[in-house]
């Protein structure tokens, strides 16, 4: 057969249903990237909505339940497969009463001097979750001496903590082991029934007595049953008029998922651009078909294959009959897609799996695709999604991040900051390797030199993927990221850090004690930074930030950096918004107060202080008496400070 690779075939752009199999729309990041504008704090919230709606309690749930509701502590055990995570997030999803969601727990930590479950920063009323099972030995053994100790201050706060034990029946402190219950693998019926109801299909449990669905529901995992779900509700809607058994029959079979039949058809297709063909409108399925045909020309190039650019045009196959030979259709808006149920999925799987020595070209041949072929941001969404599936499903976390680290770099076009961002999200949603692409988003946040594009991609995916989990390791890059910031450029990371903190009084305290602690490399950093996080309005009207010892600390520690040690004009605006705050009712007494010990050892500071005041106590006729009573009381909150400090200690 010809090569007609200069064939062009133009296609509507935009989400449609392309035919048989499933339709997966992708969206990533707001302003091009992630999705639509949203609170990220409440994203976990959805999701777990949505999964209470396809909840199958598993054996052993109201021992765990009972335990976690009188001592603030679960520690649940369960094979692999058997839903162990879901069963942990809703344990905690019960108890939620506040704004925030579940959080979390690294196991490991985050960044030199960080020590893993540090008591002092869990917050009153916190639901937490630390799955072990997949932790290393170092991990565990650092855990496992500070599990306890963090139980107490679990309890102390009024919060909730769910460990997922690993398979290692030792790791138990003996303190904690009257909290460890095991949990059973959840009904199968029950948990298929559940996903098809959330989702309009509603049948009873006799409707299900079909041999192969029940052997199948029988063996396995719990989390495979979402994906037969999808399956089931794509056959149906495919051929509404057959019977649930048959939907069930299609989706049992696609999941199998036709390799002896795509291995039977990809050996008898034997010429290169066939090939190239097939795999490409399995990537891009949804896509037009020019977007498919300009797709296999560059395979065949990164593969350095003949593209049949010799053979006259005339004489070269048309769209349709290329499409054909691999058993692939358009429909009637153009779009490729293979008229077999998830077909499109074990093409891809066969060709990773079966190809090792290709996988190097299939990440260039990525590459130049997102770059070089004019797709809709859904579809390089989803051809990315499919590429991360296959990379992470193969062991090869790397090629996602040499692709998002390509494209993000100074020059690249905007649109590719689109595929960054998902092929991160891929990365941090996978369990085997969302550690490893969170010490990546670390790293780079931490370079001297940060492109834009690089810097919004790790902010966005920070704020709306890591921070609804991992709200803790989310503000620890961010805070590096919005160090680096140019002052006279867009402040992506520190708005992204402001929206993190704004509203949240235990992630502003989290900063506090960062910015209270920097080492002498981000002096000047982060005391730029904490003069744009000390809002006295802010922290003045939140009894959760000035009404906390700790915070003072941190607030005086700062505070006195910027006093003795930066020029006038750093520190005049700030302090003016202080005064302004005491003369407006913002606890005055207690952030006068703050001001004041900051330097109170110091009488020259303690003179400027003053002098600062009286100034700017007579620059407003409207606010003239407040400003007056703010500055006497000043004068009243030093002689009360160095009263006290004079005082003998015995």
């Amino acid at each position: 057969m010809n090569d007609p690779l200069q064939n062009i075939f133009n296609g509507a752009a935009g989400a449609v249903n392309t035919g048989s199999g499933t339709q997966i729309v992708y969206t990533i990041l707001q302003d091009g990237l992630l999705g639509t504008k949203r609170d990220p704090r409440f994203i976990g919230q959805d999701y777990l909505r949505w999964l209470a709606r396809r909840f199958s309690t598993p054996a052993g749930w109201g021992v765990a339940h009972r335990i976690l509701t009188e001592h603030g502590i679960v520690l649940l055990s369960a094979r692999e497969g058997a839903g162990r995570k879901s069963a942990a997030m809703m344990l905690l999803r019960p108890h939620h009463r506040s704004r925030r969601t579940i959080i979390e727990l690294a196991d490991t930590p985050d960044g030199p001097g960080v020590p893993v479950l540090a008591p002092d920063t869990v917050e009153r009323g916190d639901h937490l979750l630390l799955d072990l099972s997949r932790s290393d030995s170092a991990s565990l053994t650092a855990i496992r001496r500070r599990l306890a100790s963090y139980h107490a201050a679990i309890r102390d706060l009024d919060a909730r903590l769910v460990v997922i034990l690993p398979a290692n029946p030792e790791f138990t402190p003996s303190e904690l082991r009257p909290f460890h219950t095991a949990l059973g693998r959840p009904d199968g019926i029950n948990l298929l029934q559940r996903h098809l109801r959330a989702d309009g299909l509603v049948l009873g449990r006799k409707d299900f007595q079909h041999p192969p669905l029940t052997a199948w529901l029988n063996e396995a995992p719990a989390r495979a049953l979402a994906e037969l779900a999808t399956l089931i509700l794509s056959a149906r809607h495919e051929t509404p008029a057959e019977s649930f058994t048959t939907w069930c029959d299609h989706a049992l079979s696609a999941l199998r998922p036709w390799t002896r039949d795509v291995t039977s058809r990809i050996t008898r297709h034997r010429l290169a651009w066939q090939r190239a063909m097939l795999l490409s409108a399995a990537m891009l399925t949804g896509a037009p078909g020019e977007a498919v045909l300009t797709s296999t020309r560059i395979l065949l190039g990164v593969m350095r294959q003949p593209d049949g650019e010799d053979i006259p045009v005339l004489e070269r196959d048309d769209l349709s009959q290329m499409l054909t030979s691999i058993d692939a259709e358009t429909d009637g808006e153009g779009r490729v897609h293979f008229p077999r149920l998830a077909y499109d999925q074990a093409v891809r799987r066969h060709f990773w799996t079966n190809r090792p020595a290709l996988r190097d070209g299939f990440r260039e041949w990525a590459d130049r695709l997102c770059k070089e072929v004019p797709l809709a941001p859904d579809e390089r969404a989803a051809f990315v999604a499919r590429f991360a599936e296959q990379c992470l499903r193969t062991g090869r976390p790397q090629d996602l991040e040499e692709l998002a680290s390509s494209w993000t770099e100074p020059g690249q076009p905007r649109e590719l900051m689109a595929g960054a961002a998902n092929a991160l999200e891929r990365g941090l949603r996978s369990e085997p390797y969302a550690l490893r692409f969170r010490g990546t988003l670390y790293n780079w946040a931490k370079q001297s030199h940060v492109g834009d594009s690089r810097r919004t991609v790790i902010a966005k995916v920070c704020a709306d993927v890591l921070a609804p989990s991992r709200p803790n390791e989310a503000l620890v890059r961010l805070h590096h990221l919005a160090r680096r910031e140019d002052l006279a450029g867009k402040r992506v990371a520190f708005e992204t850090l402001r929206g993190q903190v704004d509203g949240d009084s235990g992630q502003r305290r989290r900063l506090l004690r960062r910015l209270a602690r920097a080492s002498a490399e981000y002096r000047d950093a982060d005391l730029r930074l904490f003069l744009d996080f000390s809002d006295p309005y802010v922290i003045g009207a939140d009894d959760g930030l000035i009404g906390r010892a700790d915070v003072r600390l941190d607030l005086r520690t700062c505070w006195r950096t910027v006093l003795l040690d930066e020029p006038r004009e750093l520190w005049l605006g700030p302090v003016h918004q202080w005064l302004g705050a005491c003369a407006a009712g913002h606890r005055p007494e207690l952030l006068l107060d703050l001001l004041v010990r900051a330097v109170s050892d110091r009488q020259d500071s303690i003179e400027e202080l003053y002098t600062v005041a009286r100034a700017w106590s007579r620059t407003s006729v409207e606010e003239r008496e407040q400003r007056r009573t703010t500055v006497s009381l000043l004068l009243d909150t030093i002689d009360v400070v160095q009263d006290r400090e004079m005082e003998p200690t015995g």
